[in-house]
């Protein structure tokens, strides 16, 4: 697996994203391909996006340093302090928000839908600049950072963030904000431990945010993707799951874990016993491969009353389609629990899945890069998920998560 995925990210994936994606001439980087990565559709550059593209280039260049990309680390570490200068210059407000979407010379606009801020690109741009300040140790770019964290931190708490480019429904609590806070300010505290900047807020709000996103655990281990204000099992919106969404909060909780401790309320063996619900409640029996949207009670097409709100049409008209962001990972989770932690059933999964995901979603002769949007039989769909982008996030970030992990020494199982 490390070393399939050190040739995708080698070969394919920074190549592409290197040659077509960093904007030479005006700063930022270009990310609004089509699903097949053939056009550039827009100019447009979705802050979403760009703070992403900083988080991977200084990774990438970490893992460059440390011998396991083969990729010329300087040159990364100097896009993405060119792209972190763009965000500073033209996409970081005075309020500790940031604009949704710039031109490509970086006056503000706004998107599809009129949108012109969303909690999400907020955390993307933090956890971009946190990257970056550890990856070269410079403090300056989590002084930009911090004002967009402690905004973003006080609005998802009172669950009055912005969550395009889908609104949460009315009378729920998001998972994915929750989600979200908590991966950005793992990121922040790590970027905090290794420049020595830790405060004694630092684990104490790491732990309350890992707490509050493992309320959406259920107890047969699944995730709520929505918790209604009052108790009711019969909607739309209370009854679907995201198990792609929740996977992702697995490793992201474990790896909190590992700075502050276990939860009092789900221990880590609980979180592993966790992956096997989820993957077990998304498994395509027929073709393969996982759903974006489940119901309650496994791996099937959502159902419940409700009404007629973006979301709700999203979660129908999409639930059978296979992601490529979904797959990446739950590769990674099963593969840390499976490696990590000697979880058999974890590795079981793992293998299933990898497999799945380099037979369905690299693009070959369908497609530059990988083919992100299939449909439930894996062929390519050229639609737009959430975003008008071709995201340079979820793919790489999971391969390279991948290739650190095969760099480790196992452990011994204690299951």
């Amino acid at each position: 697996m490390t070393s399939e995925a050190r040739v995708q990210l080698e070969n394919v994936i920074l190549p592409f994203w290197l040659r077509h994606g960093v904007d030479e001439r005006r700063g930022g980087f270009h990310t609004c391909f089509d699903n097949r990565g053939r056009h550039l559709v827009s100019t447009d550059k979705f802050t979403w996006s760009q703070g992403r593209f900083v988080w991977l280039l200084a990774r990438a260049a970490r893992l460059a340093t440390d011998g396991l990309l083969d990729v010329d680390a300087d040159r990364l570490v100097a896009l993405a302090e060119r792209g972190a200068r763009f965000l500073a210059d033209h996409v970081v407000r005075p309020d500790g928000t940031c604009h949704f979407v710039v031109t490509a010379d970086g006056a503000p606009t706004h998107g599809p839908a009129g949108e012109t801020h969303s909690v999400y690109a907020d955390c993307f741009v933090v956890m971009g600049l946190a990257e970056l300040a550890r990856t070269t140790g410079s403090t300056a770019w989590l002084e930009l950072a911090e004002p967009l964290l402690s905004r973003a931190t006080a609005d998802i708490r009172a669950n009055r963030a912005a969550t395009p480019p889908y609104a949460v429904p009315d009378g729920h609590v998001a998972f994915g904000p929750r989600m979200i806070l908590l991966n950005t300010r793992l990121e922040h505290a790590r970027a905090l431990l290794h420049l020595d900047r830790t405060t004694s807020d630092t684990l104490a709000d790491l732990a309350a945010d890992r707490d509050a996103m493992l309320r959406h655990r259920t107890p047969d281990g699944t995730f709520r993707e929505m918790i209604p204000d009052l108790p009711d099992d019969t909607t739309l919106v209370a009854r679907h799951r995201v198990p792609g969404h929740a996977l992702e909060g697995v490793w992201v909780a474990l790896e909190a874990g590992d700075l502050v401790g276990e939860s009092d309320e789900v221990t880590d063996a609980e979180l592993l016993t966790s992956i096997e619900a989820l993957c077990a409640s998304a498994w395509d029996s027929r073709h393969g491969g996982l759903f974006r949207y489940v119901d309650a009670e496994g791996a099937t097409e959502p159902r419940g009353t409700g009404g007629d709100t973006p979301y709700e049409r999203l979660v129908r008209s999409t639930w059978s389609t296979k992601l490529w962001w979904v797959h990446t990972e739950a590769a990674y989770t099963t593969a840390l629990a499976a490696r990590r932690y000697g979880d058999r059933d974890a590795g079981r999964w793992a293998e299933l899945i990898w497999d799945y995901t380099l037979r369905t979603f690299p693009g070959r002769d369908e497609g530059e890069e990988w083919v992100q949007i299939r449909d439930r039989g894996g062929r390519p769909l050229d639609q737009v998920v959430a975003l008008p982008v071709k995201d340079p996030f979820h793919i790489a970030r999971n391969l390279m998560q991948l290739v650190e992990l095969g760099a480790e020494v196992p452990v011994d199982s204690h299951r």
